[in-house]
């Protein structure tokens, strides 16, 4: 059955992976934008497959966490998919951004260059948030799997999903941010936190429960919390249709009217059944994020949902289903084994384990008391990590904010104040405390014994990385602000006309620099770094021609455009922006 389902994978990410290059290299002028946000596809796809990564951290840390039975084999399956899914959520928002080779300049550090990421942004809080949650979830993943052949790796399960359980809040959280922080009326207030996760739950859960039924059995403790959580989403979206006037109806069909034909007994106990369930969320809350990243969609005289979009949805949808079942073939063995259920589970089984260990404590002379936080092992386990987190997260917060500003910085006249760096201290924290839990797991409790090649292997890793942190440093000499311009060669006299030349500047240019030519302040603002403004002092002092060159051959963050605009339209571009600087 693996097999047959990543070569239905296969057949839709081919397809997809030639719409994502040709998305790549032409920018964001070849996917559905609209007039109102600029946002579009790739970030819909984003902020669709974060939501639907937190059902690792869902289903297994927090149900870890709180103490609650699931078997290992859907534990597993969840943190699988958790992982497969962060990986195409993070390839979206890198190809939006147009310049993938620079990805590393959103990264809180200086550099050589003297660029700093700019710390006011979402964007910024997004990258080191989902890449801490990316690498513990990765690492809590070896480790449950891990646990069946050394058991003594089970105690630092638990400390491990206390430290996933706030991460996975703050995620969906600064994602949210990205919206409310927006001149969007719809997307500000309190709630839309609260309604991003909540989202984020509901779509975990169907993909689980749509992976395990694939697999030929179900949870029902799952299922209830899935049809629970519709009841949630419903209730926030009447809230919002009734305050804000916002509603997306194809959403709420999909994702919370149909779904509740569960409770019609034929329908629920038949597979298909199910299936078609957790197909219909996922179906309705795509169309939601669409919905909400692009509200004029479909809107007379606004782009539609062209090809290239749907080459991208193919290629995150294939791309998933090929490397999950890939993985889950190759790690089908470790999954496997004692507490896997087959067939239906309706938690009696959970509730029986529960009851014998009671009689197990029972019997031993033990009395079930309430055990005080700081008493517990898993607290213990995590004092030393946490302190060494807190330690370092206060020591960024005091780093950043006497970095900012600086003379010579891009954001000399920006305003950083703590409530901007805030978003980045708890991932701070939990990555150093992971770290710390797992040098304390090697080579304090001997938890796990590494060998020779393991250490070679480890020094090789530290070594790669010191020296790609370098390069990152360093930068290439053309990234540089201070590179000297060279002079273009004067070009041919090719006319160009007017309204070719407004719709090229439209297409390619205005995302960053705005239709007027005064910043798009519904894309700069997340972007790194600031663009130069285009007053016309600057532009004679750097000449046309110069300025033809940067067009053609790309310098800082400004991607190359010979080959895909000809040099009597390069020309004829800088002779328009210098006409926008112009205008009053």
């Amino acid at each position: 059955m693996f097999r047959y389902l990543m070569l239905a994978g296969l057949a839709l990410f081919l397809p997809g992976l030639f719409a994502l290059g040709y998305a790549v290299l032409e920018g964001p002028s070849a996917w559905m934008t609209d007039s109102r946000t600029f946002w579009g596809t790739p970030i819909a796809l984003f902020v669709f497959w974060i939501g639907l990564a937190h059902a690792g951290t869902l289903l297994s840390a927090i149900f870890l966490a709180l103490g609650i039975k699931l078997d290992r084999r859907t534990a597993l399956i969840a943190e699988l998919s958790t992982l497969v899914s962060l990986v195409f959520a993070g390839i979206f928002p890198l190809m939006h951004l147009g310049v993938v080779e620079n990805f590393y300049m959103v990264a809180p550090f200086l550099d050589a260059r003297g660029n700093f990421a700019n710390v006011r942004s979402p964007l910024v809080w997004d990258f080191c948030c989902i890449v801490v949650y990316a690498l513990l979830s990765l690492l809590f993943f070896t480790t449950h799997l891990k646990a069946r052949v050394v058991p003594a790796l089970d105690r630092y399960c638990k400390p491990m999903a206390w430290l996933l359980f706030p991460l996975v809040l703050w995620v969906h959280t600064v994602v949210s941010l990205d919206f409310a922080t927006t001149f969007v009326p719809e997307w500000r207030g309190a709630f839309f936190p609260v309604y991003f996760i909540v989202g984020a739950i509901l779509s975990g859960l169907a993909l689980v429960n749509l992976l395990i039924c694939a697999e030929g059995y179900r949870v029902r403790l799952m299922e209830r919390l899935q049809l629970i959580t519709s009841w949630i989403l419903c209730a926030i979206w009447i809230w919002d249709l009734l305050f804000k006037g916002y509603f997306c109806t194809s959403a709420f069909i999909f994702a919370v009217l149909l779904p509740q034909f569960r409770m019609v007994a034929v329908i629920r106990e038949s597979r298909a059944g199910r299936i078609f369930f957790s197909l219909s969320i996922l179906l309705g809350l795509f169309l939601e994020r669409f919905y909400l990243v692009s509200p004029l969609a479909g809107v007379p005289g606004e782009p539609g949902f062209g090809l290239v979009d749907l080459g991208l949805l193919a290629f995150s949808l294939g791309g998933f289903m090929m490397l999950f079942y890939a993985a889950r073939s190759l790690l089908n063995e470790s999954m496997e084994g004692a507490g896997t259920y087959f067939g239906e589970v309706d938690g009696s089984d959970m509730a029986n384990v529960e009851e014998s260990e009671r009689s197990r404590e029972k019997t031993h002379g033990l009395t079930l008391s309430y055990i005080q936080p700081w008493s517990s092992e898993e607290y213990k386990t995590l004092r030393l990590p946490l302190a060494c987190g807190f330690s370092v997260a206060l020591l960024f917060v005091l780093w950043v904010c006497a970095q900012l500003p600086f003379v010579g910085s891009p954001y000399e006249n920006v305003e950083v104040i703590l409530v901007n760096v805030l978003p980045l201290s708890y991932p701070v924290i939990a990555f150093v405390a992971a770290l710390v839990l797992a040098c304390k797991a090697v080579w304090v409790d001997k938890a796990v014994e590494l060998g020779r090649n393991s250490y070679v292997a480890l020094a090789v890793a530290l070594v790669a990385l010191a020296v790609l942190a370098g390069m990152f440093y360093a930068g290439g000499a053309a990234s540089r602000p201070d590179a000297v311009i060279a002079e273009a060669p004067q070009y041919g006299s090719e006319i160009v006309d007017s309204a070719h030349v407004q719709f090229v500047w439209n297409a390619r240019c205005a995302q960053c620099h705005g239709v007027d030519g005064r910043f798009n302040d519904k894309f700069i603002r997340e972007y790194y770094p600031v663009p130069q403004k285009l007053d016309v002092a600057r532009i004679d002092s750097l000449g046309l021609d110069s300025l033809v060159n940067v067009v053609l051959d790309g310098r800082v963050n400004m991607n190359p455009y010979r080959g895909r605009l000809t040099e009597s339209e390069a020309r004829a571009l800088v002779v328009y922006m210098r006409s926008l600087a112009e205008a009053p």
